[in-house]
C-alpha cells in the first residue's frame, strides 16, 4: 500500500517526508462554543474521528477483520491534547497523523489540527493505546506495524515501557 492520496495543501508537504498521513477534518455548528472558538471537547471528538479514518484509509478492512477473528480490543490508555491556538468559525482544516513510536506493548499515535491554508497549528494530540484480550494487555500483532511502517515509509521505534505511575512529592 501506498501513502494515500495527499490533499490540495502545500502545507503538508513537508509533514508527508516525515510520515505524517494527512485526512480530512469537517466541523460543524456543534464543534465551537458559545465564544466562537472551536471547543476543547470537539478537538478531543476530531481526533478520534481521525484515529478511526486513519486505521480505515492505511488499513483497510484488515484490521477491522482481526479485531473481529481474534476478539481483540483496541483501547485509549492515555489522551493528551494541547490547544496551540484558536480555531475559528469560517477556518477549513486538516488533519495529520502518524504512530511515532512503540512503548512497551503500547502503541503512540501523535495528531495535529492544522488551519489548511496557512498551515498554522491549532491543536495536537498524543495518545497511547493498547490491544486487549479477554482483559488482558498483550503485545500487538507485527502485521499493523509492518503495514503503517510501509505507508508511513520509515519503521516505528521501540522503546521500553516508560514509567508513568504519579508521584505527588
Amino acid at each position: 500500500m501506498t501513502n494515500p492520496e495527499p490533499g490540495s495543501s502545500a502545507v503538508t508537504a513537508s509533514l508527508r517526508a516525515q510520515g505524517w498521513i494527512e485526512l480530512p477534518i469537517e466541523t460543524g455548528p456543534q464543534h465551537y462554543d458559545a465564544q466562537g472558538h472551536l471547543n476543547n471537547a470537539a478537538v478531543a471528538q476530531l481526533c478520534n474521528d481521525m484515529r478511526i479514518r486513519f486505521v480505515q484509509v492505511v488499513l483497510g478492512p484488515w484490521w477491522g477483520q482481526v479485531l473481529r477473528d481474534e476478539r481483540l480490543t483496541v483501547a485509549v490508555r492515555e489522551a493528551h491534547f494541547s490547544y496551540d491556538t484558536e480555531g475559528l468559525p469560517g477556518e477549513e482544516f486538516i488533519g495529520v497523523m502518524r504512530y511515532s513510536h512503540r512503548e512497551g506493548k503500547a502503541a503512540i499515535a501523535e495528531q495535529r489540527i492544522l488551519e489548511s491554508q496557512t498551515g498554522r497549528l491549532v491543536a495536537r494530540g498524543w495518545v497511547l493505546l493498547l490491544v486487549i484480550h479477554d482483559g488482558v494487555v498483550i503485545d500487538w500483532p507485527e502485521e499493523f506495524f509492518t503495514r503503517i511502517e510501509r505507508v508511513q515509509g520509515a519503521p516505528i521505534e521501540r522503546r521500553p515501557r516508560a514509567d508513568r505511575r504519579f508521584d505527588p512529592s
